[in-house]
This record gives C-alpha cells, structure tokens and sequence, in this order.
C-alpha cells in the first residue's frame, strides 16, 4: 500500500542519517573539524537554550558550563535524531541532504525530468497520496491506485534510498564532511 511504501521511506531516512551519523561519530573527530553544517545541526539540536536563551543567571553558568564542556571534547558522538517534519517531501528532504554536506536534489532527476513529472512533482503526489489514506480523507481527486501507481512510487522511493546510500558512501570515503 502507498502507507506502507511512506512508512518505509520515512523509516529508511531517520536509520539512514543515524547511521550515517553513527559512522561520522567513529571517526574520532573534535566537533570544528567537521562542516559548519554539522555543527549547525549538532548545537541547534543538543542545546534548545540557543532558542530559548535562560534568564536565570545559575541557568545561564550553566549553559556555558555545557557548551565549554562540549567544545573541549576530543571526540564528538553526532546527535542522531533526525527531524523528518513527518513529511519527507522534496523540500525537507534536501534540508536535511545540505544539513549533512551531501548534494540536495536538482528538481529534474534523472527519469524524473520532463515530459515525465519532476522529483518535487512526484515527492508531493506520493505525500497527498499518504496523507489523504492516513488521514482517512477522499482519494477521489487523485488518480485510482492502481498496481500501476503503487509501482510508480515504489520506483520513486528505491530510486532515492540508493541515491541516498550513494551519496553517504561517497562522502565517507572521500571525506566530504570534513573542512
């Protein structure tokens, strides 16, 4: 079903990207030798008083207590987590490709290029599909899932999970995270 082909295409990107992070953590390496996009992602995500800055003043010691104790780590476990915004569609899917220093998908590609719908036009049908099924709203405006349909999506999502293992291997080896 297209619920079940979003499940695994949602499940694939958080394991994907925690694996991913898993095997930067094993590196070894102190948290400023990475990308200033690792960084980003690690900071914003492990100190939410970056968005909500204390006022207390022990709260504030003790904030930079912990951000003095993170920059003097020698090594960095990366946070794992990976916020999916419970849509990996076109756009959130590239946040997160950028927020790992790999390449974000060009709109048009490969078979997903004219006259054929592009990526970000196939992304969105396949989440309206999904979101009208799991909401339990009317499909009837879309197109009848058909087998057709379904293997279309499930091209779709193939297509992207080994572009996406491509992508990390590629940048673990070449050590494309780095600085």
């Amino acid at each position: 079903s297209i619920a079940m082909a979003y499940a695994i295409w949602e499940g694939f990107i958080q394991t994907a990207f925690s694996n991913y992070l898993e095997e930067l953590s094993k590196k070894g390496k102190h948290i400023l030798e990475f990308k200033e996009q690792f960084l980003v992602f690690d900071i914003e995500n492990r100190f939410k008083q970056l968005f909500e800055y204390p006022k207390n003043s022990s709260k504030k010691a003790e904030f930079f207590g912990k951000l003095k104790e993170y920059f003097d780590k020698e090594s960095h476990e990366l946070y794992s987590p990976i916020d999916t915004e419970s849509n990996v569609g076109f756009d959130v899917l590239n946040k997160i490709m950028l927020s790992f220093c790999l390449d974000k998908f060009p709109e048009h590609w490969k078979t997903y290029r004219g006259p054929e719908p592009s990526l970000k036009v196939m992304l969105k049908r396949f989440l309206d599909y999904r979101n009208a099924i799991a909401h339990g709203q009317d499909i009837t405006s879309q197109e009848k899932v058909t087998q057709q349909v379904y293997a279309k999506f499930r091209g779709l999502v193939l297509d992207l999970m080994y572009e996406i293992q491509d992508r990390m291997l590629k940048a673990l080896e070449e050590e494309s995270y780095l600085k």
